[in-house]
């Protein structure tokens, strides 16, 4: 930035601080510039600095990891609908062996910490939506279906991709997500998984 114009500059530092930027063409504005940062801020710890497992857990039982912030009546609830055999816990409270861990949309880098963390653990990315509960962790998928986008497919080979469509347009369940508030019914969106994951 340092070999921009002066006033080019002072416009940067001012969208990097947050402000929308007008852009403006023969005296008509035609649009805003917004900053948004490709680094994360904050502090990345260690693994060894993170807090040890506390909740011992049963040979035979799944355990889910929450890396989002939950109340524990949603992880109760959560721990409810899976049925007998899971357990859901904080990320915090969960042991290094846990077999599945359930974050929010978040950086490559941070799911690189979770991966490192619970190395045997599969990730599940998901959104929530839980006016109940006062829960909301949106994301690009979820802000794109609110804004009339009718369904997401995840990453799928060209064949895949074509199989799914057709799916979706003859009501058919696929792996993917559909908007709630679209003309037809809404499928149940099962878990995905990339070729070779367990």
């Amino acid at each position: 930035m340092d070999e921009l114009p002066l006033d080019i500059r002072k416009i940067m530092v001012a969208a990097i601080d947050g402000a929308e930027i007008a852009v403006v063409r023969e005296g008509r504005e035609v649009g805003h510039l917004s900053f948004h940062a490709s680094v994360l801020e904050g502090v990345a710890f260690p693994i060894s600095r993170l807090p040890t497992a506390v909740t011992p857990v049963h040979d035979g039982v799944t355990v889910v990891a929450t890396a989002m912030r939950l109340p524990e009546l949603a992880r109760s609830r959560l721990s409810d609908e899976f049925g007998p055999g899971y357990i859901v816990l904080d990320l915090q409270d969960a042991p290094e062996s846990a077999d599945v861990v359930l974050t929010h949309p978040v950086s490559p880098q941070l799911l690189a910490q979770l991966r490192g963390r619970f190395p045997e653990a599969r990730m599940i990315i998901t959104e929530i939506e839980d006016e109940e509960l006062g829960i909301s962790y949106s994301g690009p998928v979820g802000r794109l279906l609110a804004a009339g986008a009718s369904a997401y497919l995840p990453p799928l080979p060209v064949s895949a991709i074509a199989s799914n469509l057709h799916a979706y347009l003859t009501q058919e369940r696929l792996p993917g997500i559909e908007a709630t508030s679209g003309e037809k019914g809404p499928l149940p969106p099962p878990l995905t998984q990339r070729p070779g994951d367990h």
